[in-house]
């Protein structure tokens, strides 16, 4: 014991001394109980020996049983909890399917969704409602790949691009070292999601342009009372871009603007 603990001690045991009194009876009793600790000796239990030899041998055989049967990995099945306690597995080569009943009461939030690819017939976008694809001569949403189902793949910060020929959307991770890998791959024809074996080697850029409302050469085809967004995609004598009246999803749109009129041809994404 050093000097700065025989104070203290010395401290507690002069209050103590001080304020607290025992009669003598007390004592003695405080006393006898102290040596009857001392030297009660515990008795062997047989009961509890049995079940925790018991309980040794189960976990022996659950262990050696589980070594021996097959390890499923991440490639071949992920396990997740659903919203409904439910316990249920996605395997590789599942089928997403195409829900928009949040769509409702979702916010655009702090950016516009963003083309990432378009032709005659699809448009690609992201926003906070995942990944879509727009069919414009049906006008109807065939795909969607949400927030909420790409983080059973282990994908977190979704990242996502569309193959030059617009079949295939590659996903992976966002991060904030621009790492651009890619770890799945969603077929638009079949909507089913696979892990990729490699790195696309085409894929699609749209068009960045300056901001909407700040742009001199777009501007005179914009509607400023819209939201707009920043990305379009050109086919031929027409590009494509997106706008929102307000920050409802529910009310974004795709606009075809004619470059020689400025003539404009809207779909309802989610209407």
């Amino acid at each position: 014991m050093n000097n700065f603990d025989k104070k203290i001690s010395d401290k507690v045991k002069s209050y103590l001394d001080e304020n607290v009194e025992f009669t003598g009876e007390e004592s003695e009793r405080i006393h006898l109980r102290i040596q009857q600790g001392y030297h009660k000796s515990r008795k062997f239990n047989p009961f509890y020996w049995t079940v925790l030899a018991s309980g040794a041998t189960i976990f022996l055989i659950l262990s050696l049983s589980f070594l021996k049967g097959p390890i499923v990995g991440i490639d071949n099945e992920l396990a997740i909890e659903g919203s409904g306690n439910e316990n249920f597995t996605l395997h590789e080569g599942e089928k997403l399917a195409v829900d928009m009943s949040d769509i409702e009461q979702m916010n655009i939030g702090s950016e516009m969704p963003r083309l990432l690819y378009a032709d005659n017939k699809i448009a690609v976008m992201q926003g906070t409602f995942g990944v879509v694809v727009y069919n414009m001569q049906d006008s109807i949403v065939t795909n969607r790949i949400s927030y909420e189902q790409i983080k059973l793949y282990g994908i977190t910060m979704m990242l996502a691009s569309v193959s030059h020929d617009g079949t295939t959307i590659f996903i992976g991770n966002d991060d904030m070292f621009n790492e651009y890998i890619y770890t799945h791959q969603y077929s638009i024809s079949t909507k089913v999601i696979k892990k990729t074996t490699q790195q696309p080697s085409s894929l699609y850029s749209p068009i960045n342009i300056e901001t909407p409302g700040y742009n001199e050469q777009y501007d005179k085809y914009f509607d400023l009372q819209y939201l707009t967004g920043d990305k379009i995609v050109e086919l031929g004598n027409s590009f494509i871009y997106l706008r929102s009246l307000d920050w409802n999803m529910k009310d974004l749109q795709i606009a075809i603007c004619q470059y020689e009129d400025g003539e404009i041809k809207i779909f309802d994404v989610f209407k």
